[in-house]
């Protein structure tokens, strides 16, 4: 795959092809972490209904393509304290800890990253950590996770935004084993946003996610990787986050005690209107805006990268896009086919594990591409399209070759 035929790229909306990374990076190492607490559709159905806007179990899984979310033990208590305890869907692990933390979850990824690698703690150089909901602002997950590894000071730096920092991180690994005397960089990410940056009342979004962490090992390599990042800000009112300050604390209890005593009496439109117009400390997403703007943010990135690397359509085995939503992911491929002139085969290289999980944010496509191992789809040699778009609005996409990792066992049976 080329320019188009008159030598021009094609007319993107987001992707400015030219700002791009080329390095000679290899994936040797991934890892993942789900809790094994689990929401079920039952208890969103159970807040619909209580709201008066009813909806079953089924109707959710219709319309969202989700079934289980896999959450940590507080997630389970902050639901039942928010619902109450009558509420059905939450499936407690009796072997949880009940203050299992982010860092906790991505130091597991981390562990096990490094075993799939057969490497030590002690060879990474640098730390490079993403998350869209940790609510440490220091020292942070990076730090905390070299610290609990016990590897020496060496730089630790944090990306926070939303779901495209995966891809952001991607490219910050790879810059910086090209252009420093980093050898080996472990990424790690961790995610709680239900409990952490949204309202559990807030059912339409509070019910596409999940918890959970991944981790990546990185080294130069022999092959070229191709990675891109954007961002538009004009987009930012389908999906931003405002992070409450020391002066919004007091309003901010205020307005939980309302939405509770709102929900207590089943008024639904009230507590609707309260979430929608107070700014600070909860998520908000214009749906419509999301679906209609993301998928086409990713497809751009695709294909601006296969273009780069002249890599033909059949050449590409996989995309592994950030799992938003199953309905973004199709519409990421009918957009490739219809608009860039993929061929109608695209629909069959997407990857969609969110029925599972949910939106994990920047753990989604290393969870999935642990999915992918699990289930034997995942081959040495195949070329791999990791697209990723998240609030503010920021997206990206990383291109590589896959190769097996020395020891898979790791992660699909792990000791911890």
């Amino acid at each position: 795959m080329t320019l188009t035929p008159d030598g021009q790229w094609p007319r993107y909306t987001y992707i400015v092809p030219q700002i791009y990374t080329r390095a000679k990076v290899r994936l040797v190492g991934l890892g993942n972490y789900a809790p094994k607490g689990i929401i079920t559709n039952e208890f969103f159905a159970h807040i619909s209904t209580r709201l008066g806007d009813p909806r079953s179990a089924a109707d959710l899984e219709r319309v969202t393509g989700l079934s289980t979310r896999n959450v940590r033990a507080g997630t389970i208590a902050l639901c039942r304290r928010m619902a109450g305890d009558d509420a059905p869907g939450l499936i407690d692990d009796p072997n949880a800890k009940a203050d299992e933390s982010l860092v906790d979850m991505a130091v597991i990824a981390a562990q096990r990253a490094l075993a799939s690698a057969g490497r030590d703690a002690s060879e990474i150089d640098t730390i490079i950590g993403a998350s869209s909901s940790d609510n440490d602002a220091f020292p942070t997950i990076a730090g905390m996770v070299q610290t609990r590894l016990g590897i020496q000071p060496i730089r630790a730096t944090m990306l926070k935004g939303a779901c495209a920092c995966q891809t952001e991180a991607f490219q910050t690994c790879a810059e910086i084993l090209m252009a420093s005397t980093a050898k080996l960089v472990l990424l790690v990410t961790a995610e709680g946003l239900l409990p952490n940056i949204m309202n559990v009342l807030d059912w339409k979004t509070s019910s596409l996610f999940g918890e959970g962490a991944s981790a990546y090992l990185f080294e130069r390599g022999d092959e070229d990787t191709y990675v891109i990042n954007g961002a538009d800000a004009r987009q930012a009112s389908s999906l931003y986050y405002q992070t409450p300050l020391r002066k919004d604390v007091v309003e901010m209890a205020e307005v939980d005690i309302k939405i509770q005593q709102l929900y207590r009496e089943g008024k639904g439109k009230e507590l609707s209107k309260i979430l929608a117009q107070y700014l600070v400390g909860y998520t908000k997403m214009n749906g419509k805006e999301v679906f209609r703007e993301a998928p086409r943010a990713m497809a751009e990135a695709i294909d601006a990268l296969c273009r780069h690397a002249h890599l033909g359509y059949d050449e590409l085995t996989h995309i592994v896009p950030h799992q938003a939503n199953s309905r973004i992911t199709r519409r990421l491929g009918e957009l490739l086919i219809n608009d860039y002139g993929w061929p109608a085969s695209t629909m069959d290289k997407l990857v969609d594990n969110f029925r599972y999980y949910g939106n994990l944010s920047n753990a989604s496509i290393g969870t999935a591409l642990v999915e992918m191992l699990r289930n034997k789809r995942l081959h040495d040699g195949a070329w791999i399209a990791l697209p990723a778009v998240g609030g503010g609005m920021n997206y990206g996409c990383w291109l590589l070759r896959f190769h097996a990792l020395k020891n898979p066992d790791a992660i699909l049976n792990p000791a911890q």
